[in-house]
């Protein structure tokens, strides 16, 4: 659009053909006053010119503003007027258009706007002030220097620029515009507000013996709510050409008032200014609703698709008759086609049975307490399928009817569930695994006991804790008599049976405190944590006996001898072993099956 009017600015053809539209409208409201003082009704050129120094380039503006001076010059002189008194004037119409366009641009930029209020306000305070200016120069320009003449053309210049500018505005943006086309809707609605409204000015202007300019009003209010801006413009230039007419040939219901031409003509005039103080507020209201409508409905639409991509929804429950509201996003999660939602009671039965409870209880404290809430729960599908959801929400106020209620958001988490419960059982299998790992790492694979390297570690454990001040701790060392022999005359299968058997039967020994593990071959070694030598001793020979007693027929009976040592100062696990096994040697050595003491 800025572009299109640079290239307008700066065409050669542009300030002639301003020009030109400049020159024929002054001319004809200039043939067509009924007034004294060559005032015209209206002054069409100081909108024409406004119009088009608001929309061409700053630097352009010099070059459309001296085509209006010559045009207007050239319209004075034709029309009667002196040399001076129409350079007086035409430097007066040319003022009031170079003010208003300082202010204008000043405030709004290189663009201004009727579809808000205050883009309104600031046209009409710009074109009021420098109508005033315009005014104030051409009385004192006029040959007869009063105050009727000031009146008379500041309301002249002051509604050409109210009812032509913003027309030609529209008019501007409407044929540069690629993207508001005139559909062929529209198209009719126009021509239909053209002609009711013709009908009713000539109605209304074309007969003296009724005075309905009320009429016109009624008409224009219907072109603002059917046409817009546009249509209340269009309707009012025709109430404004036609009026015009009828003034000038003599007709209508303003001749009904018996005072001079000039009083009529200001009559005339404000009744014209009445329109547009009553009309186009109403249009820019209308306007700015539309533009507020648009946007909302955008923004609504990018919320929508925000929540989709998010998979997070809102809501709100109206605490008084227990309505709710869903955004689309909500119905989705539900698995539910977009629509009315349902009771405040139907959407929580849409939770998971075991859920219903925990949700329901939630929302009515949050209801009766106004605190902050938020869940987790299952969402149950029409189809049965299930979806985790997280909700927060807290008291809301209404806007319109101030009525508590409670607005919240949805987020369907069910993937973050999934993947949660997926990473779970992962890191349990991975436990599980390392689990296992290490208790295959500290098993002795034949008997299922603990190995070597277990039996050095809680050793070692256990000696540390001796060293903080613990009770005592016992070992016993001990292992199979004559098992060689067992193995040359049996085999190695059965000496494997006997060494299971042997573990087996010295692990029922124990207590639970205590840790049996095979150290070798043949060789055992019970760990007794807070054992004092005495006890050791008979832990031992339950141990012992036990072995001895414990065979079936066709297994070969064994015996173990067994070498115990209880903890001094100083032991380290190499220490206590060595005395422990030297234990053993001598167990061994005073007949087998039996146990020592280390000294």
């Amino acid at each position: 659009m800025r572009q299109t009017f640079a290239r307008l600015g700066d065409s050669p053809l542009g300030p002639a053909v301003l020009g030109i539209a400049y020159f024929a409208s002054a001319l004809l409201s200039l043939v067509m006053t009924r007034g004294a003082h060559g005032i015209a009704a209206i002054w069409p050129p100081s909108g024409i010119l406004l119009a088009t120094l608001l929309v061409v380039p700053r630097h352009a503006v010099w070059r459309f503003a001296m085509a209006a001076i010559i045009a207007s010059f050239a319209a004075n002189l034709l029309a009667g007027s002196g040399f001076c008194v129409s350079i007086g004037f035409t430097a007066a119409n040319g003022l009031e258009a170079m003010v208003a366009t300082l202010l204008l641009r000043r405030r709004s930029g290189a663009r201004v706007s009727f579809i808000n209020p205050s883009g309104l306000s600031a046209f009409f305070v710009a074109s009021l002030i420098a109508s005033l200016v315009s005014a104030l120069v051409a009385t004192c320009i006029s040959p007869r220097l009063n105050g009727e003449f000031l009146l008379s053309w500041f309301s002249t210049v002051w509604l050409g620029m109210l009812l032509v500018t913003p027309l030609l505005l529209a008019a501007f943006e409407l044929s540069l515009s690629t993207r508001r086309r005139v559909s062929g809707r529209d198209a009719i609605n126009l021509s239909g507000i053209v002609l009711l409204t013709v009908i009713a000015a000539s109605f209304t202007f074309y007969q003296t013996q009724y005075p309905m300019l009320f009429v016109p009003m009624m008409v224009i209010v219907i072109a603002v709510l059917r046409g817009g801006m546009l249509g209340g413009i269009i309707s009012m230039m025709v109430v404004v050409v036609l009026g015009s007419l009828a003034l000038f040939w003599g007709s209508g219901p303003i001749f009904l008032i018996r005072a001079s031409s000039d009083t009529r003509l200001l009559f005339f005039q404000f009744y014209l200014l009445s329109l547009f103080v009553s009309s186009l507020p109403m249009a820019t209201l209308l306007a700015a609703r539309d533009r507020l409508r648009v946007n909302l409905s955008e923004r609504i639409r990018l919320l929508d698709q925000a929540e989709a991509a998010a998979h997070i929804g809102h809501w709100r429950v109206n605490s008084i008759d227990q309505t709710i509201f869903w955004s689309p996003e909500v119905f989705r999660m539900h698995g539910l086609p977009e629509g009315k939602p349902p009771a405040l009671e139907q959407a929580i039965d849409l939770y998971h049975q075991d859920d219903r409870q925990g949700v329901s209880e939630v929302i009515a404290l949050a209801l009766a307490e106004g605190q902050p809430f938020a869940f987790e729960a299952r969402i149950v599908r029409p189809d049965g399928s299930v979806r985790y959801v997280a909700t927060q929400g807290e008291r809301d106020y209404s806007s319109t009817d101030d009525a508590i209620g409670l607005f919240g958001l949805i987020r369907d988490v069910t993937e973050q569930i999934e993947a949660q419960q997926v990473l779970k059982e992962s890191r349990d299998a991975a436990n599980r695994s390392a689990a296992a790992a290490m208790l295959l790492a500290s098993t002795d694979v034949l008997t299922g006991l603990a190995n070597r390297r277990r039996i050095i570690e809680y050793l070692d454990d256990a000696l540390t804790d001796n060293e903080t001040g613990k009770a005592a701790l016992s070992v016993i060392l001990f292992d199979i008599d004559h098992f060689k022999a067992v193995n040359d005359r049996y085999g190695h299968d059965i000496g494997d049976d006997v060494i299971k058997r042997v573990a087996s039967s010295a692990n029922g020994c124990l207590r639970n405190t205590d840790l049996i593990g095979r150290y070798g071959g043949e060789e055992f070694v019970i760990i007794l944590p807070k054992t004092d030598r005495e006890v050791a001793l008979q832990i031992a020979e339950r141990v012992r006996a036990s072995i001895e007693a414990s065979w079936d027929d066709g297994q070969p009976k064994v015996t173990v001898s067994l070498g115990i040592a209880s903890t001094r100062d100083g032991d380290t696990c190499d220490v206590i072993l060595k005395r422990a096994d030297i234990a053993l040697y001598e167990a061994k050595h005073a007949g087998r099956n039996r146990l020592r003491l280390a000294s």
